[in-house]
């Protein structure tokens, strides 16, 4: 991966708005709108940009409890993935290391869901327990630190 500070300074600014429109972009880095275009294209062919989307207010869809469920498993963790993925209320899935198999984290509309998805997800052969934390406020959130990698990147 090769990105230099305006590749950088690109990918920032689109973390904290994905909606800017290239001329404002192109200002913000000293280029030609193509030239940003052209950029945030080879971006997303090297694989530094996955897609891109919107960051929506779970709790105003009507999905009021974040929690994130630990999962002990018999079977190997690409043994669950499919059945994991017809279950909709799951955001994300991580293998993990340590005590636990899977970490999930999981979006209901209240805690009678919670209940449920806790039971269906123990009805999956090869999961054994599972063990649930309910967030009671997310306190911080933000988009990849980029720091790291722009103190290594050529001018």
């Amino acid at each position: 991966m090769n990105l230099d500070r305006k590749d950088f300074a690109l990918i920032e600014a689109l973390q904290r708005n994905a909606s800017m429109r290239l001329e404002e972009l192109a200002r913000m880095v000293h280029l030609a709108p193509s030239s940003v275009h052209d950029r945030l294209r080879r971006l997303e062919r090297i694989g530094v940009i996955r897609n891109w989307t919107i960051k929506l207010d779970a709790a105003a869809l009507g999905l009021g409890v974040l929690a994130f469920v630990g999962i002990s498993a018999t079977r190997p963790c690409s043994e669950l993935l499919e059945a994991l993925r017809k279950i909709p209320a799951i955001e994300e899935c991580h293998s993990v290391a340590g005590r636990l198999s899977m970490v999930l984290k999981v979006r209901v509309p209240d805690t009678p869901s919670l209940l449920a998805l806790s039971e269906r997800l123990r009805e999956i052969p090869g999961i054994e327990q599972t063990e649930t934390t309910i967030v009671l406020k997310t306190q911080m959130e933000g988009p990849i630190s980029l720091t790291t990698l722009q103190n290594t990147a050529r001018p």
